[in-house]
């Protein structure tokens, strides 16, 4: 079993045996489709990356628009659910320099990558057009993110575009996942490098939330991104 710097690999496989995935959203996400073409500067065949994809419909929506997409993925339950629920023919082949595997569609246009996030480089894939981060900064240790960060911004090309998708919420009473993050956090790990630009802020509680985690907000953010 690959290990992973991300989070604790048996913890996430076991969450995706048992069915545990409330993250995953069987249509395209709201926020992608509203700001896609900001985000893709309303140009075509872009290369996108979504780390920590899971098995995102999200990565389908986009190939259909004609984008190359990229996706980042440990736990390999949810990277053949992906293909499989999709009705995509797949190939896959090994990958020494990420220590792990590579799953195409035919076409080439959805390469998902099972294996640690920290491994997919540059030199590897080149750099994307496009960030997709939804589910994945959240779900990073709170120790790790300015590395994750920083290998974020590594992958983008210089005049990338980076979607970021996070939640905060009083993290007193709530430990995650998904994790709470702050503006201060978000202007820490890509502020010095980057412009960051709100885009929206809203209060998505449920009254599951209020009941099991004891918040009483749970807001969601998305920030634009692009080097300065």
């Amino acid at each position: 079993m690959m290990e992973s710097n991300v989070t604790q690999q048996d913890h996430w496989d076991n969450m995706w045996k048992v069915g545990d995935t409330g993250w995953h959203n069987d249509k395209t996400h709201p926020m992608l489709a509203k700001y896609l073409d900001k985000l893709t500067a309303g140009k075509e065949k872009q290369k996108i990356l979504l780390p920590l994809c899971g098995k995102t419909v999200d990565l389908k929506w986009l190939s259909d628009l004609g984008h190359t997409v990229v996706g980042v993925e440990f736990v390999k339950q949810a990277v053949e659910e992906f293909f499989q629920e999709q009705d995509i023919q797949y190939t896959v082949e090994d990958v020494e320099a990420v220590k792990g595997k590579v799953y195409k569609s035919q076409d080439g246009k959805i390469r998902l990558y099972l294996c640690d996030l920290y491994e997919l480089n540059s030199s590897t894939e080149g750099q994307f057009d496009v960030v997709w981060d939804r589910g994945s900064l959240v779900a990073i240790n709170v120790q790790d993110r300015t590395r994750y960060a920083d290998h974020m911004m590594s992958l983008m090309k210089q005049d990338g575009r980076y979607l970021l998708d996070t939640y905060e919420y009083d993290s007193s009473k709530y430990g995650g996942p998904p994790q709470s993050v702050s503006d201060d956090v978000i202007h820490t790990l890509y502020g010095e490098k980057c412009q960051i630009e709100r885009l929206e802020k809203f209060d998505s509680i449920t009254e599951w939330m209020k009941i099991n985690w004891n918040i009483e907000h749970f807001y969601e953010k998305v920030d634009f991104i692009t080097f300065k």
